[in-house]
């Protein structure tokens, strides 16, 4: 699926590279899913637990058997009498009346296997899933960072050619150059960390799917799942109800107590008929086909005690599957409530680190110019952009933090197959709304992401610009007339001036 647009995110040369088919985080979990080879091993296994029910059910039916004997004895044997015919074929159909339940529980067995196998491959899909959605929000986060370093970088740029100036004019002293290199190698290293985080995310990413991704075909469309619209309490009864360890758990006690029977049918005789034709006779040479009839009783008690050793060995299997189940859900219970009250708590968390780094950004600028005015030293503007750019990380770090949530909890606990049904469909809906970039940060939405900074619109952009485009345009934006530093840009206007003053000196 394309979503129209382009993330905001993406570098200026991505933006130059050729447009690649959009890989959504919903579209890769169902790569994923549909090529891993664990998926396909489970599905075989499967199909083999399939067989095994309708091996199952043959248990029900006559079972044909066929002997051929050929005698060589003395001739003074009497039960083989030299006359007689030396070869004896005998054909044999014996059909169970009544076993005890053992058949019965051999099927329930088979079943159980069956709801085993396919809770198993379901388990297995939500732990590729949430692998994904794992490595994509590692992913995601180190592009958030990676980006603001770098804009971090760039300011400092800015700021290396304003002190510069300074410097040449004998207004600052060099000490203060020095200071501007080591915070932006500083920059440069966190940069370079996001760099390989964000690629080491992408490799994890290309050998999960098996073929080459491209980081743009990423950024070009980022998705959240739909809104978890509902009380933790409605998540946690689906999650215990329908989670995939829970029913593999529940499946496996009800074989267990298939176990149960079975083992008690064995201390019970077993009723069974059969009917024989036999061809020829060691008695009576030429003799005719001859046709029996049999009604018999036989025991399946084993050797010793060992039946009700079976018995007392499989109750306590079913005891331990149950005592599973329950902690199963507990630990469902923790997490569901663990990460819903994390998803609730980073929505306010990401506002408030909005806020502040839209203060941090005024607070930079505003330094910048009392700086100018001999108001605030070289270091305090140091301090002020470093500060942005940690706000800037510590944002990337909980946007990354609530789409793991996000999906972490619609997976969970609403199912992979439900997550992803909803999520496509949102991701749908989206396609067709152009130009409206979503904000990643909120539970329930799906879309592209917006800017760091801002609230993913273009009069945001404009209101509160991180940093120019250009060294003037940021000297500019510094200088401009129409922020208030002791307000901290109450007032600010949506548009950058064209020029701003110069000091006595010549100098910004």
């Amino acid at each position: 699926m394309k979503l129209q647009g382009v993330h905001v995110l993406t570098t200026a040369l991505l933006l130059a590279w050729p447009h690649s088919h959009a890989q959504s985080l919903p579209e890769l979990i169902d790569e994923v899913l549909s090529t891993h080879p664990s998926v396909r091993s489970q599905r075989a296994l499967g199909e083999s637990a399939k067989d095994a029910v309708e091996g199952a059910k043959w248990q029900f039916y006559p079972t044909p058997s066929i002997g051929f004997e050929q005698v060589d004895t003395s001739k003074s044997d009497p039960n083989y009498p030299s006359y007689g015919d030396k070869n004896v074929t005998t054909l044999r159909l014996q059909q169970p009346l009544w076993t005890g339940g053992r058949l019965t529980a051999g099927l329930e067995r088979a079943q159980a296997g069956v709801r085993v196998s396919q809770a198993t491959l379901d388990g297995t899909r939500q732990d590729l899933a949430l692998r994904v959605v794992q490595l994509y929000a590692d992913w995601y986060g180190a592009g958030l960072k990676r980006e603001a370093f770098a804009q971090s970088l760039k300011a400092h740029r800015t700021l290396q050619q304003q002190i510069n100036r300074r410097i040449g004019g004998g207004v600052s002293p060099a000490s203060d150059l020095t200071l501007l290199l080591g915070r932006a190698q500083q920059t440069e290293a966190d940069l370079s960390a996001a760099q390989a985080q964000e690629q080491t995310a992408v490799g994890r990413l290309t050998q999960l799917l098996g073929h080459a991704l491209s980081a743009h075909a990423l950024a070009s469309a980022t998705s959240t799942p739909q809104s978890l619209e509902v009380a933790v309490q409605t998540l946690l009864e689906r999650a215990q109800a329908q989670n995939p360890n829970v029913v593999k758990l529940q499946a496996q006690a009800q074989a267990a107590q298939a176990d149960i029977a079975s083992a008690r049918a064995d201390l019970q005789p077993e009723v069974y008929v059969r009917a024989e034709s036999q061809y020829g006779s060691y008695s009576v040479p030429g003799s005719p086909t001859l046709s029996r009839f049999f009604v018999g009783v036989s025991s399946r008690l084993g050797a010793g005690l060992s039946s009700l050793t079976q018995v007392g060995a499989a109750q306590a299997r079913f005891e331990a599957a149950q005592a599973d189940i329950d902690s199963t859900r507990l630990s469902l219970g923790e997490q569901i409530q663990a990460d819903y009250a994390q998803a609730q708590a980073g929505q306010g968390r990401i506002a408030a680190l909005q806020a502040s780094l839209e203060s941090a950004d005024n607070i930079t600028r505003a330094w910048n110019r009392q700086f100018v005015a001999g108001r605030k030293t070289w270091p305090d503007v140091m301090n002020a952009v470093r500060e942005q750019a940690q706000l800037q990380a510590q944002i990337a770090d909980a946007r990354a933090a609530q789409l793991l949530l996000n999906w972490r909890l619609a997976i969970v606990g609403q199912g992979l197959d439900g997550a992803l049904a909803s999520a496509q469909a949102q991701l749908a809906v989206r396609a067709q709304q152009p130009g409206e970039l979503g904000e990643l940060g909120e539970v329930g939405e799906v879309g592209e992401i917006g800017p760091l900074g801002g609230a993913g619109t273009a009069s945001a952009r404009a209101a509160i610009p991180l940093y120019a485009q250009s060294p003037g345009d940021a000297i500019e934006l510094r200088m401009a007339s129409h922020i208030d530093p002791l307000n901290l840009g109450v007032g600010m206007g949506a548009s950058e001036p064209a020029s701003a003053p110069k000091n006595s000196e010549g100098l910004w």
